[in-house]
């Protein structure tokens, strides 16, 4: 497992305010507590593995770390090491960003009081960036102190992914075979992330797809003794989307105040520029930006551009104003 010699974040467990018996997984690099605060939220598949990938260059977390930040990834309810045996004990999707939202709230409070600060700045990736947003215009209003939406998704008619979500018998509806969790094979990860880049593009290494891969699976205790290999994602995210892909916002922009960053890579055909630039405008906040990273997919931070994307992100949180 060369992987494992890369795997140098700290892990943390806190209790959840929400769920009884469920301990979340935060994990660390460099959590001085005399640093700013940054935690990032993942999205619908990879838990906070793909923004802390156990490979030489290919952590985001590292990379904000060494900005001069403590940098946080939060594992929310059902992902990475973040479970509990009643989660998904009815076999109905769960984790939907309205409940997830109590997973970053405890997440917050608990950094906050270890750093002795009022706010920190927050990241939240694809679905992560729905459940950030929710969080940020909402009842974290107060203690997010900048916002960075990566690969934003907002409230734009998506096909493809309607067609992927939707009843094979009933197109309008989401499908209801649906249940609680899914198998994430690595096999589904390449065909996914390949169907993400244009066709013939060399934008992925494959030491650190590897990395991602191999580190999720070992994540879950049960993946090794599937066939093939898999690890669990909750489906409630899947609910989220096909409200969001069917064009309903899941939270309102105008109620984000705080300084923000849309950042997404151009060939992105899940967070379309379209869809970005209308959330765009939608913000309340008066201090925004917006960055698209040329040759890079819906992926990116774990792409050839990834520094890129950790390079903008890192600059707007030390250059904007609070």
């Amino acid at each position: 497992m060369t992987w494992q010699r890369y795997d140098t974040a700290q892990s943390h467990l806190i209790s959840s305010t929400d769920v009884p018996g469920l301990r979340l997984h935060i994990r660390s690099q460099n959590s001085d507590p005399q640093r700013p605060a940054v935690l990032f939220v993942h999205g619908a598949t990879y838990a906070s593995r793909l923004y802390d990938i156990p490979h030489p260059g290919a952590s985001w977390l590292a990379a904000t770390a060494e900005g001069g930040f403590a940098a946080y990834g939060l594992d929310v309810r059902g992902y990475g090491r973040s479970h509990a045996p009643m989660l998904g004990a009815d076999n109905r999707p769960f984790g939907r960003a309205s409940e997830v939202i109590r997973d970053i709230s405890d997440a917050v409070d608990w950094i906050l009081n270890r750093h002795g600060a009022a706010k920190l700045d927050l990241v939240g990736g694809s679905w992560g960036s729905i459940t950030a947003a929710l969080f940020a215009s909402t009842e974290g209003a107060s203690r997010v102190r900048r916002l960075v939406l990566y690969a934003p998704i907002f409230a734009e008619p998506n096909d493809g992914w309607r067609q992927l979500l939707s009843d094979p018998k009933l197109h309008d509806r989401f499908n209801p075979q649906f249940g609680a969790y899914r198998l994430v094979t690595e096999a589904a990860t390449r065909a996914r992330w390949d169907a993400e880049m244009p066709c013939g593009a060399d934008w992925r290494e494959e030491d650190v797809f590897q990395a991602l891969v191999r580190s999720s699976m070992f994540d879950d205790p049960q993946a090794e003794r599937r066939d093939p290999p898999a690890f669990r994602a909750p489906n409630g995210t899947f609910l989220d989307l096909w409200d969001a892909f069917n064009g309903r916002a899941l939270y309102q922009p105008q109620h984000i105040t705080c300084p923000t960053l849309l950042l997404r890579g151009g060939a992105d055909p899940t967070s379309t520029r379209s869809d970005a630039l209308r959330l765009f405008d939608a913000l309340g906040a008066e201090n925004r930006n917006y960055v698209e990273i040329a040759n890079g997919a819906h992926f990116v931070s774990a792409e050839r551009k990834a520094k890129s994307v950790f390079y903008s992100a890192t600059s707007f949180l030390r250059t904007s104003l609070p």
